[in-house]
């Protein structure tokens, strides 16, 4: 009869283990169910943040997209109403219209010429028309070195910066365009459009070119020539 005790207490102790060892599992279980569902839900945040963010970018790239694309019209407009040479080109920044030298200056020189005068106006008449859009003025000049008038110009790029500056100059203080408006950068060789090995390549170097935008410029930069 002890014997048989015995046993039966060996037998609920033995229960008593196994239960405390299933609870212990069931606890260890549910804890880790939980962990995952934190996981998972982690993870579908993630997910719907990255694509809120994708749509973002899609809705910006877009909407830069529409605006190059109308910026070009107007400048294929302005460039046809402008003539003379004037052409649209793509950059990195955005479209440029391009009025080559011939235009605008006398060799060397930054008094800007009559049929300048006639070419602004238009590019100042359509500033006129669109208040919200601002303009960079670059002068560039082709690889030579200034000779005939190498005694006002230090180099080539302060000649196109006095070039840019005299259109700046026409714009703001003959044509009234507010000077908040317009920038100025000259880049001298720098940035050639064609090879300066070739009298062709250095009349198409020699340039000025406007950059119309709908914010301020962060500067130049980020081109190296096409």
């Amino acid at each position: 009869m002890g014997r048989i005790s015995t046993y039966v207490k060996f037998c609920l102790i033995a229960v008593f283990v196994g239960m405390a060892l299933g609870c212990a599992e069931t606890e260890e279980l549910r804890s880790l169910n939980r962990r995952q569902a934190i996981t998972i839900r982690d993870q579908a945040d993630e997910i719907e943040r990255q694509k809120k963010e994708l749509a973002s970018y899609q809705e910006r790239v877009a909407r830069e997209s529409e605006e190059k694309r109308r910026l070009m019209d107007e400048l294929d407009k302005l460039a046809k109403a402008i003539g003379g040479g004037a052409t649209v080109r793509e950059t990195p920044e955005g479209p440029v219209i391009q009025l080559p030298e011939i235009v605008l200056f006398d060799s060397g020189m930054a008094n800007i010429k009559s049929t300048g005068e006639t070419a602004l106006k238009k590019i100042a008449d359509h500033l006129k028309a669109n208040p919200k859009e601002q303009l960079r003025i670059d002068g560039h000049t082709d690889a030579d070195p200034i000779v005939k008038t190498k005694y006002m110009w230090d180099s080539n790029h302060h000649l196109a910066a006095g070039r840019a500056l005299s259109v700046f100059k026409f714009l703001t203080s003959q044509e009234g365009i507010d000077e908040g408006r317009v920038y100025i950068t000259g880049y001298g060789p720098n940035r050639p459009v064609s090879d300066n090995t070739s009298d062709e390549g250095k009349r198409k170097n020699r340039r000025v070119e406007f950059l119309l935008m709908t914010s301020t410029p962060k500067g130049g930069g980020g081109e190296t020539g096409s």
